[in-house]
């Protein structure tokens, strides 16, 4: 039962996190079993019952739980990560390499600040490797003294993963800087003319539209019924627009995408086309079509987060969600018929 307030406001410092109860799996189906975020908070700050609570006594805000949520439960109001891009972006065209701090380290320059780097989730980090020309510097140098300093080891980890994974070289794009005396800032100035001129250009849409233009960042972060997460949002848009150069290491990075990012729906014989896990799904990655006389389910790997609450769901256990696909366009809607199914 989806009771109370749809969005509550976490309670710790500066109220940087919010929760949106109606997005978090356990809300949605009381059978499901995710613990993810619980499992990543190192201070258990986290509580699940009848409600998804933040205790602010506890809370550090490394961020953590907002990139480990498959679907978007835990958001950080005041962060604008197409906005944030876009200016560093724009940086970039007058420095070699733009540096991105944490708003905890005052002292130290950077040309954007942001929250702790443990909303970096792997899809962000594909989404900087794909989209900055230049080698972006990630300033960790004040988080040896941080009461978050594990952010370090486990923003490294995601790195080595995302490279495994996908072919992506990280360290041509970005530069992990611990010590403050390796981070090479370059000032950037504007006369009063450019400096209206540069933040015109970093207005939120224009950042959005270096992503793509099918989607706004309004669209995509509202908390409608049917909501793809954010992070499905950025692998999406990195798997489009992967840059063109070396074909066999782009096929590479491509497969690697659709093999540990994505996934593939099967339904069984078992399936009696009640679409009651159409309603369950959280992202519109199931959906029904009239064919003839008949109605079929159909599946969208573009739009599936993997949570699996259409097979928690399923009265008949006929769905099966399995990683990977192979089909020729996750973008694309096929029918979940025996015979036109995606092998993975």
């Amino acid at each position: 039962m989806l009771k109370g307030k749809i969005i509550d406001k976490a309670l710790n410092a500066g109220d940087s996190i919010e929760t949106e109860r109606s997005r978090c799996l356990r809300m949605r189906f009381n059978q499901n079993s995710c613990t993810r975020c619980v499992e990543q908070c190192r201070f258990n700050a986290i509580m699940i019952a009848e409600d998804v609570q933040i205790m602010a006594n506890k809370c550090s805000e490394c961020m953590l739980c907002v990139s480990a949520c498959p679907s978007d439960c835990f958001d950080i109001s005041r962060l604008d990560f197409y906005s944030l891009m876009g200016k560093l972006r724009k940086v970039q065209s007058s420095v070699t390499s733009p540096v991105l701090g944490c708003r905890a380290n005052a002292k130290t320059p950077a040309h954007e600040k942001t929250f702790c780097f443990g909303f970096l989730s792997e899809e962000h980090i594909i989404a900087i490797a794909v989209f900055m020309n230049n080698q972006l510097q990630i300033d960790l140098s004040g988080c040896e003294s941080c009461r978050n300093s594990f952010i370090i080891a486990a923003f490294e980890k995601r790195i080595a993963d995302v490279e495994v994974k996908t072919s992506l070289i990280i360290s041509d794009k970005i530069k992990i800087v611990k010590n403050k005396a390796d981070l090479k800032f370059d000032d950037v100035s504007y006369d009063r003319r450019g400096f209206f001129k540069a933040l015109k250009n970093v207005t939120f849409t224009q950042a959005a539209g270096l992503f793509g233009d099918e989607d706004t960042g309004e669209e995509m972060r509202s908390y409608s019924a049917k909501k793809l997460p954010f992070k499905r949002e950025l692998l999406n848009r990195s798997l489009k627009v992967l840059p063109v150069g070396d074909s066999t290491l782009r096929e590479e990075t491509r497969h690697g995408l659709l093999k540990n990012y994505y996934y593939t729906v099967n339904a069984a014989e078992t399936c009696n086309n009640c679409f009651a896990c159409i309603g369950m799904c959280p992202t519109g990655a199931l959906k029904i079509e009239d064919k003839g006389d008949d109605r079929e389910l159909f599946f969208s790997a573009s739009l599936c987060n993997g949570c699996g609450l259409c097979r928690d769901f399923c009265f008949n256990s006929a769905l099966r969600i399995e990683k990977g696909f192979s089909g020729s366009n996750p973008f694309e809607f096929i029918s979940l018929k025996k015979e036109v199914l995606c092998e993975v």
